[in-house]
């Protein structure tokens, strides 16, 4: 009957360190896969691996 109006998304992705926890926020681009390897870690310089990818509305 009425149709719900739906707020684009804008794709993020996490990449987590297995060592200090800390993750890292950034746009999510091409190729990215849940697990895959991922650019080394600012703190303690351990590879990262992304830990989730996930859609923000946009207000």
């Amino acid at each position: 009957m009425f149709s719900k109006k739906e707020k684009p998304l804008i794709a993020f992705t996490i990449e987590k360190c297995p060592s200090c926890k800390k993750e890292t926020k950034r746009k999510f681009r091409e190729g990215d896969c849940l697990f895959a390897p991922a650019p080394e870690c600012t703190s303690c310089k351990i590879p990262t691996s992304i830990s989730k990818i996930f859609g923000q509305s946009i207000e």
